[in-house]
């Protein structure tokens, strides 16, 4: 029953909101955007499309390098296009997705890719951080409307113990985990012994960031990422004329409220979420709602289509023509300790 939660509570949530949404919008509505769009902006954001998977492929070949893999660039983002399509299927499986491809195409650790992957996602965090707080102050009047007119206020004290809290409980685990004697007998048993690897693997993943063989790249990669991701939405937006006209820093809010969004109510692919949370964005920009949900479904219709049209390009690659490749004889969790 939680497995069937889990794969189509997302699914349901999004149709929910999408039907919600489009209550009272025509699709002759939907379909004049597609007529008044200028194609030549789409095929440009299709490309920048697949040049940020190009990017984010090779910054995530960066901690496999510090682990001792030498899969290629290509590889690694063919893994990322699969994990990509996987994740618009299932909400949360595009990562696991990621890690079992390389696994099979070029020997890594899946544990390893895990902690990886997991150390990615902590970095982008910190990155979404900083581009919302960017967002707020550049643009703090029409957010502050777009969130009810309430002042905006720091977490109360409670809350910080609580945060305190969590962390030391944390710290204390870690540290006594080091304290466990894994070499005494009772931890000898097959599926102990499984555990155990797999911890290691995962906490040599999320060490790797530590041991970037060329640190200034991967910030450069990670720098490059988010200003693609921008200047994917500005294109799109020059598609019509009247997402057109809007000020640049709409292209910055959209965003922001786009990536926030599907942090906290992860749909598949966005469906619904998008719709509701971009269209009252363009509210503020001083559209009506029905001419606002429009072209929210506009934007999301066809960013969702080149995404499933690349990463399901890269799907099939990964299962028909990559091949794997020879494995190196490196210890990637020994090479990780040193």
């Amino acid at each position: 029953m939680t497995h069937f939660l889990k794969r189509f509570l997302p699914l349901g949530l999004g149709i929910l909101l999408l039907i919600y949404v489009l209550r009272n919008v025509s699709v002759s509505a939907i379909q004049q955007q597609f007529q008044l769009a200028d194609y030549r902006w789409i095929v440009l954001t299709g490309l920048l499309t697949a040049l940020t998977f190009l990017i984010r492929g090779a910054r995530s070949r960066q901690p496999l390098l510090a682990l001792g893999y030498k899969p290629t660039t290509f590889r690694v983002t063919i893994a990322l296009l699969a994990g990509t399509l996987a994740g618009m299927i299932i909400p949360g499986s595009g990562e696991l997705t990621r890690c079992a491809t390389l696994q099979r195409t070029d020997g890594v650790s899946f544990s390893q890719a895990v902690g990886a992957v997991l150390a990615e996602r902590v970095l982008d965090f910190f990155v979404l951080l900083g581009v919302v707080c960017l967002t707020f102050v550049l643009e703090f009047e029409r957010l502050q409307r777009y969130f009810g007119g309430y002042a905006l206020r720091l977490p109360s004290t409670t809350g910080w113990w609580l945060l305190l809290g969590g962390l030391l409980v944390m710290g204390l685990l870690l540290w006594s985990v080091q304290l466990i004697d894994f070499t005494h007998p009772r931890w000898q048993h097959p599926l102990a012994q499984r555990a155990i690897g797999f911890s290691r693997g995962l906490r040599a993943g999320l060490l790797s960031l530590r041991k970037l063989p060329q640190p200034g790249l991967f910030i450069l990669l990670t720098i490059l990422n988010q200003a693609m991701a921008w200047l994917m939405t500005y294109s799109l937006m020059m598609a019509l004329p009247t997402t057109r006209a809007l000020p640049i820093l709409s292209v910055l809010t959209i965003e922001t409220v786009a990536l926030v969004g599907g942090v906290l109510v992860p749909t598949q692919g966005g469906i619904g979420t998008y719709h509701l949370l971009i269209g009252r964005v363009l509210m503020l920009y001083g559209l009506p709602i029905t001419q606002s949900t429009v072209l929210a479904t506009f934007l999301h219709a066809v960013g969702f289509f080149l995404n499933l049209l690349i990463s399901g390009t890269g799907f099939l690659i990964a299962t028909f023509s990559v091949g794997k490749a020879k494995r190196h004889t490196v210890d990637p969790v020994t090479h990780a300790n040193k």
